[in-house]
């Protein structure tokens, strides 16, 4: 997260006295709307390299200062390095859906674009550089390109932030181990990864998670980028335990096998989790027999497997925890790019022209998440679900398609599926 100090610091070394003409300081402050870039340009009138100086002082490559106008608001300024043959620079991510042009700095190489974002917004960012290069020995000849030169991460002052993302000293640690289990549904050895929470007691019946997209929810390196795809859901589960928000839960992460994208919209997939892998877990622990104890939850394409699942085994898999879930899929040869959902997605249809099952939800989604696709469709499953009579928690916030928001949400979801005040999920303890 950008220190809010830094802005400060850094403008200490441009405060001159710099003279610039009223009509040179009125376009100026037009074509340099925040305080830090107006005084970037009138330290550029003296020294030709002080804004690269400034650019290489940042320790990430965007500023975010509050709106003093709007207190609801708060002003992000990106930047980016560019060359002479930089045609232009495009930041993608946030709130303008269509992404952002950046602007050249006082004719220096560094560029920069500036957004308004609500102050509680959280959400990954790209920038692509596209050049012009001219050919040598070819009269009118030019070459274009393009590169992807920058990620990072915007989080506002008061984004909705969870601390069950971290290790605690005084919290015990679960247990992770890998173990490969045949599958006659897929035809294949399928890689799981069990999570045992701290201190498993067999005598205790557990509730049952069944976490899509495995590999990527069972990392607990903290160490990595924060717009890096991982969730350390181990470290979110140990913590929920310890502070008795959930029961004791054991975790299977599913780990992808090379066909993502097919498998998941499959049904063989859904057949693998319900029919398998909790009879797998049955055998092996003490999983308790209430399907509303049984969880399925996948983020994007994974959350569609997650609600197809419990739609097809509603008496064994009775909780549905879906981030960003992918409900336009249709299944069908003729379905068009989801940004424009031609058609109905399958699983809206099934859910709406079925009887009410005894399935738990719940959603999430980000608003700056594919629009129509992804925030309309989860809009639409929500109402779908509400008028159908299932009981529903639904959560939207002010991010995108990423585990930078996943990773602070799923906890609400446990806590919804699972958690101690909910009379459908309490647990008992069994002779075993």
């Amino acid at each position: 997260m950008n220190k809010f100090f830094l802005v400060s610091l850094l403008l200490l070394t441009f405060m001159t006295n710099v003279e610039a003409t009223s009509d040179q300081e009125k376009i100026a402050k037009s074509e340099y709307p925040t305080d830090t870039l107006y005084k970037i340009w009138l330290e550029q009138q003296k020294d030709k390299d002080a804004a690269l100086k400034f650019y290489d002082a940042l320790t990430e490559k965007h500023l975010i200062e509050l709106d003093q106008k709007d207190t609801n608001l708060a002003t992000v300024t990106y930047f980016a390095k560019g060359s002479a043959d930089t045609d232009y620079i495009m930041q993608s991510g946030g709130p303008d859906f269509y992404g952002l042009r950046f602007k050249r700095l006082a004719g220096s190489d560094v560029f920069y674009c500036v957004q308004k974002i609500p102050r509680d917004a959280w959400f990954v960012y790209g920038i692509n550089e596209f050049r012009v290069t001219a050919i040598k020995g070819a009269a009118n000849l030019l070459q274009t390109s393009a590169e992807h030169i920058a990620d990072g991460v915007v989080i506002g002052p008061t984004a909705p932030l969870s601390d069950l993302i971290k290790s605690k000293p005084d919290v015990p640690r679960g247990t992770l181990r890998e173990v490969m289990v045949a599958s006659k549904a897929l035809g294949e050895q399928r890689k799981i990864e069990v999570y045992l929470p701290a201190g498993y007691n067999p005598k205790v019946a557990h509730h049952l998670l069944l976490q899509f997209d495995g590999q990527n929810y069972s990392a607990t390196d903290m160490q990595r980028s924060a717009w890096e795809g991982w969730t350390p859901l181990p470290t979110i589960l140990d913590n929920l335990i310890h502070q008795q928000k959930i029961g004791p839960t054991v975790t299977i992460f599913i780990h992808n096998q090379g066909n993502r994208s097919g498998d998941l919209i499959n049904d063989k997939m859904a057949d693998f989790v319900a029919l398998e892998l909790v009879s797998w877990a049955r055998t092996n622990f003490n999983i308790s027999a209430k399907p509303k104890n049984i969880v399925v939850s996948g983020p994007s394409r994974a959350g569609f497997a997650a609600a197809n699942t419990a739609f097809r085994h509603a008496d064994i898999v009775g909780s549905v925890l879906s981030q960003s879930g992918s409900f336009y899929y249709t299944l069908q040869e003729q379905e068009n790019w989801p940004i424009y959902p031609e058609f109905e997605g399958k699983l809206l249809r099934d859910y709406k022209t079925s009887a009410q099952l005894d399935i738990q939800f719940y959603l999430d989604v980000g608003l700056y998440d594919l629009g129509l696709a992804s925030v309309g469709t989860n809009r639409q499953l929500r109402d779908v679900l509400e008028l159908k009579g299932y009981k529903i928690d639904y959560y939207q916030y002010k991010g995108g398609h990423s585990h930078l928001g996943w990773r602070h949400t799923i906890g609400k979801g446990l806590i919804s599926l699972l958690g101690k005040e909910n009379a459908n999920n309490k647990l008992q303890r069994t002779g075993r």
